[in-house]
């Protein structure tokens, strides 16, 4: 939690509403820094309140699901069936694991193997050169949208707003399977 930004102060009722349905070391570090984004503005620790309705709209699982962080690629993780954690890619329309179990999590984010393979972050990093760190309520997003036949390529992202995103995405291509 080294590079920690602060944004808000996480409101005791969601403490609340959430004890023992998330891991407790996420529950700790909502009780003693609230929200925020770490690993230079990448990993966004979010109210999942603020992005539950994202998720009812956006993906088959949204009844076992918690949504826990979002990226600024335009990705939600959430918090499984007490157990497992899984990325939503809305760029590509898929779901991927991350892991199961939350104990080494903070600890996984110092490992560049582990940024690449889960969380795509060499593209963040060289967007951010280009473009600068998108603010705690954006992210990057291709443009034109990937589904609809943009490339992959990191001049193609631009700033964009984070919720809006994928909600554009999903009325676009429908919901994550």
């Amino acid at each position: 939690m080294n590079d920690f930004i602060h944004v808000n102060k996480m409101a005791e009722e969601v403490c609340q509403k959430y004890s023992g349905k998330i891991p407790d070391e996420l529950w700790s570090v909502w009780r003693d820094y609230g929200t925020g984004s770490l690993l230079s503005g990448y990993l966004k620790i979010i109210n999942p309140d603020d992005f539950q309705d994202i998720l009812e709209e956006s993906y088959f699982r949204s009844d076992v699901s918690i949504p826990i962080f979002a990226t600024s690629m335009g990705d939600i993780i959430t918090w499984e069936e007490n157990r497992y954690l899984r990325k939503l890619n809305y760029r590509m329309g898929v779901f991927e694991g991350v892991s199961a179990g939350f104990e080494f999590f903070f600890s996984d984010l110092e490992s560049d193997y582990f940024k690449e393979k889960y969380l795509d972050y060499s593209i963040y990093q060289e967007a951010v050169k280009n473009l600068g760190e998108p603010a705690y309520d954006e992210c990057f997003g291709y443009v034109p949208l990937l589904a609809l036949g943009g490339s992959d390529k990191v001049e193609n992202l631009q700033k964009v707003k984070l919720r809006e995103h994928i909600l554009v995405i999903t009325a676009l291509t429908g919901i994550i399977e």
